[in-house]
């Protein structure tokens, strides 16, 4: 006979049973969005199929399907990564009181810095250039305008001329996509947030 008292002994706490499995479920997670991200920005997103994914996040396809129902669903959190890290660098660039022009510069450079280091965000940013992805060209276009409203600012307080307006939001965020292609795909060991600054430097010199 079991005594009553020794019972509660032998009773697990919900949070310590489901603990390890969901840790487990987080962690694969991280390792399927990892492997994707490797994947999407060096071969490409319609090059990368999904048995790619397994096979580099050394998973399962029941694990993939457990949390993606398909490779879309995929770069769709990517690109949502990406989308969050974007305003959230926006909002921390325009958090001082200098001008549009240089908000412009230090919206750009906390970018840079945001995809030296997190290749998330990186395949993310890659992605929004796909225009089979229902999501990527929205993703894009909010880019752009978050750079316009600098550029629109910097042209009201004439520090930039009328006719840089949209050109110069979209020539930004285009070459600062190029210049990640070209350091991540051919291997360019030169250091990423001086080039960065060197693009936005040359864009606005010329606009200016």
């Amino acid at each position: 006979m079991i005594d009553p008292d020794d019972r509660r002994h032998l009773i697990v706490p919900f949070e310590q049973h489901h603990r390890p499995r969901q840790q487990r479920a987080h962690e694969t997670k991280a390792k399927i969005l990892k492997a994707a991200a490797r994947s999407f920005s060096i071969d490409g997103y319609a090059a990368t199929s999904l048995n790619d994914i397994i096979a580099k996040a050394a998973s399962t396809k029941g694990a993939v399907y457990f949390h993606f129902d398909s490779k879309e669903a995929i770069a769709g959190e990517l690109i949502n990564h990406w989308l969050t890290a974007l305003r959230r660098t926006r909002q921390s660039s325009g958090e001082s009181a200098v001008p549009a022009l240089e908000q412009l510069a230090v919206f750009f450079n906390g970018l840079a810095a945001l995809i030296a280091d997190d290749a998330l965000a990186r395949a993310g940013l890659r992605l929004t250039t796909e225009a089979s992805l229902d999501i990527a060209p929205p993703a894009f276009r909010e880019w752009v305008e978050l750079a316009s409203r600098l550029v629109d600012t910097a042209i009201a307080d004439r520090q930039l001329p009328a006719s840089a307006a949209h050109r110069l939001a979209a020539n930004l965020c285009a070459g600062f996509i190029g210049a990640v292609q070209v350091i991540q795909v051919l291997g360019d060991p030169g250091d990423f947030t001086s080039r960065i600054d060197d693009l936005v430097n040359a864009y606005v010199i010329a606009d200016t």
